[in-house]
């Protein structure tokens, strides 16, 4: 008997388009992971940006029951009897396309995962957990790795023509009722037009493009190494800004800020970090408002980490290397909104050359927070609304997590069960949802401790694994391969889920996105917000 739920993943219009690129193959895909400026180009080939996962199957609809269903384990699309095992579905939809992240954990790697390409009857990889995706089976660090307590990643491209279909064999908790048994996973992967001229993924891509695969990894391990060639700087500056004053550089002439660095000395520098915004506005329009904390990846403090994006240094510099392309100028502000005095250093600026063309697009950095919020109901909280077509490519969580009392049945103060919910171009039900706060930041467990890995790293943990006392956790995660485009519009919320009901949150996210000119999104930064004092 075969039984298979098979994944709507486009709709007709997308499908009609005409593709018209060159080949899409393991070696383009690996080449464009860590090209510096392909991100800031709406894409060629067009294409959508979605999400396989174990998300709770109760969750059908907003306003329905189950909208905001936890226990994301063990859910599958699925499932084939095969020679005597059944298979079950993690995965399974039509090409051409890639899949360009993968995370997941276990208790324990019983069952085989197999990846079948094309509808081959032989798996291209079959493999447990364990080897597979952080493990070493395929590839090892940083594009397969572990961070935290078993949070797994796999960041290798695998294309495929025609069709992916993966399959799980172990047991299903959802049938033994058993938490060990337990699986969860996010598969995330990108869909193309049809008619796309895509090479599909074999073992020997491996062994052939051994000699690139080993530069992406070196890159990506040494970002500071690989960006994007410098053609003139913009002179820094120095001043000690007291409260509502500021620090501005202006840049003339076409080009592409490539790196930027800033360092600041305040007698408290964790709520100097929120309390200290950038400004950044290219071609007369401003579009970037963040604390420096949150637009650098460190949240409030200095939380040394380093991704493909950003550095935050020891010894308190703060680095990103963000292509932010204009055509006729730019500037760069650093405002202090604090009550004391705050000495900025704004290092030299580089500048780029660029190309403005039709596909190119406008970095866009938008904040919103919201203090003391109650935990007693669950609720989708927004990290950004755009309108008007653009990339989506990260974002950071920076919270306080106040549990007032221990949880009732002693299993602490978790506040991460909550999941993504991703809409694009106002679809009815996201094509990205997942199984919970950590596991979009690609750990697991909630375990405290910091990490950082290329794309997702945690600079603060406190919050983390803590069930006795208040803590800080900044979560980091930025894109590459796995950047989501939008034509009209984009909606990003995160469940705000937490294990007690009488405990009170802190959020205040940063995200980062490319628009076209006239795209919008509401971020809601005001000097009130961010002077309000950082909690201990």
């Amino acid at each position: 008997m075969r039984k298979s739920i098979v994944l709507t993943i486009v709709s007709a219009l997308f499908f009609l388009q005409s593709a018209n690129a060159q080949q899409v193959d393991f070696e383009t895909l690996l080449e464009d992971m860590i090209d510096r400026a392909k991100i800031a180009e709406f894409p060629k080939t067009e294409f959508l940006c979605k999400q396989c996962s174990s998300y709770n199957r109760d969750t059908v609809a907003a306003g329905k029951p189950g909208w905001f269903a936890n226990a994301d384990s063990s859910f599958f699309y699925g499932y084939e009897d095969i020679d005597g095992r059944r298979e079950w579905i993690m995965m399974d939809v039509d090409g051409p396309g890639a899949i360009v992240r993968w995370w997941l954990t276990q208790q324990k790697f019983e069952g085989t995962i197999r990846i079948y390409l094309d509808g081959s009857d032989e798996p291209v990889y079959a493999a447990t957990a364990d080897k597979l995706i952080g493990g070493t089976e395929m590839t090892g660090k940083p594009l397969s790795n572990i961070v935290g307590w078993n949070g797994r990643n796999l960041y290798l491209p695998i294309p495929f023509k025609k069709h992916c279909k993966i399959t799980y064999d172990g047991p299903n908790q959802q049938d033994t009722k058993q938490f060990s048994d337990c699986i969860y996973y996010n598969i995330n992967y990108i869909q193309y037009p049809v008619g796309t001229d895509v090479k599909t993924f074999s073992k020997n891509d491996l062994k052939e493009h051994s000699t690139l695969l080993d530069r992406v990894q070196k890159a990506l391990s040494q970002p500071e190494k690989n960006t994007l060639a410098i053609a003139r700087k913009v002179a820094g500056g120095k001043s000690v800004l007291s409260s509502g004053k500021s620090l501005t550089l202006k840049v003339t002439g076409s080009g592409a800020i490539s790196s930027l660095k800033v360092k600041i000395d305040a007698e408290d520098i964790s709520q100097a970090m929120r309390s200290v915004v950038i400004s950044i506005s290219f071609d007369g329009k401003e579009r970037v408002l963040a604390p420096l904390g949150g637009f650098f990846g460190c949240g409030p403090g200095l939380n040394p980490f380093k991704d493909w994006w950003r550095q935050v240094h020891k010894d308190g510099w703060l680095e990103c290397w963000w292509p932010m392309p204009f055509q006729k100028d730019a500037s760069v502000k650093i405002i202090n909104y604090g009550k004391s005095d705050v000495t900025v250093n704004l290092s030299e600026i580089g500048i780029s050359d660029w190309k403005w063309t039709e596909h190119s697009m406008y970095f866009n950095s938008t904040w919103r927070s919201e203090n003391d919020m109650s935990t007693d109901k669950v609720v989708d909280w927004n990290y950004l609304t755009v309108s008007g077509k653009g990339v989506y490519v990260g974002d950071t969580l920076a919270l306080f997590n106040k549990a007032l009392l221990p949880h009732p049945n002693g299993t602490g103060t978790w506040w991460g069960e909550g999941d993504e919910k991703i809409f694009v171009d106002k679809e009815a039900f996201p094509s990205a949802i997942g199984t919970g706060t950590e596991d979009y930041y690609g750990y697991a467990w909630g375990v405290g401790g910091s990490f950082e890995a290329p794309f997702h790293s945690m600079p603060r943990g406190d919050a983390n694994g803590n069930y006795t006392k208040p803590g800080h956790t900044t979560n980091t995660r930025v894109r590459s391969l796995d950047k989501i485009p939008f034509k009209t519009h984009l909606k990003f919320d995160m469940e705000l889920l937490h294990w007690q009901k009488t405990a009170m949150v802190d959020y205040a996210v940063i995200t980062y996105w490319y628009g076209m000119d006239n795209a919008k999104g509401n971020g809601e930064l005001t000097a009130e917000k961010v002077s309000v004092p950082i909690k201990k």
